[in-house]
């Protein structure tokens, strides 16, 4: 059965957590089906859902805009391996992508083209992933940050989470999660911005007193 969606993937494709999508479904609200004891979705018909509660909804029309790909974002990848750079410069498409090797080279580049959203590895030489989340976020603590590692520990995620870091992927990368993670932040940085802007709240710029 072509383009059946269950409740997880659902969820993941609104934007919802699946608790909300299981009420709607349970209201009638959004179109669904049981096979066995599980509900099921078609594709085009979540589609057609969608669209109909966005058409004359400027908030849902505003958040539709700010999820899709390519909304003029751009995103730093920093990774010591080339064959990553490489990979994620081809598969983001839709982004403005830079890439940097080192920590030294990220900062040097957030410090001059300020990206939207920065791609991490925790493992690297010279000034490593966690140092590095450190200065960003001393330059520019609206920055999102998203660690990237094979190795990583309960530890180091916790503190790159303290250190402010949005979350932590392991590698090697599922092409179809890193797009929703990032899509994901994306729309949480803009609505946490949003959020400051209707509470009078700057956006802050930390200043390093080293």
């Amino acid at each position: 059965m072509e383009n059946l969606m269950n409740i997880k993937q659902v969820a993941e494709y609104l934007q919802m957590n699946k608790m909300t999508v299981y009420k709607l479904v349970q209201q009638g609200t959004i179109p669904a089906f049981k096979v066995a004891s599980e509900w099921r979705f078609k594709k085009e018909l979540i589609e057609q859902w969608l669209m109909n509660q966005l058409k004359g909804n400027p908030e849902m029309e505003k958040l539709d805009a700010e999820t899709k790909l390519g909304q003029g974002k751009t995103v730093l990848v920093v990774d010591d391996e080339e064959v990553i750079r490489d990979f994620f410069s081809r598969a983001l498409t839709g982004y403005k992508v830079f890439t940097a090797s080192s920590g030294e080279e990220a900062l040097n580049i957030i410090k001059k083209d300020k990206p939207d959203l920065v791609l991490l590895d925790i493992k690297m030489p010279g000034i490593d992933g966690i140092e590095t989340l450190r200065k960003i976020k001393e330059i520019d603590s609206n920055i999102v940050v998203i660690m990237l590692s094979a190795f990583s520990t309960l530890e180091t995620n916790i503190t790159a989470v303290r250190l402010g870091a949005y979350t932590s992927i392991a590698k090697p990368f599922d092409l179809e999660e890193m797009q929703s993670v990032i899509k994901i932040a994306m729309v949480s940085e803009a609505e946490t911005k949003e959020t400051k802007s209707h509470l009078n709240i700057p956006h802050s710029t930390v200043k390093c007193n080293t």
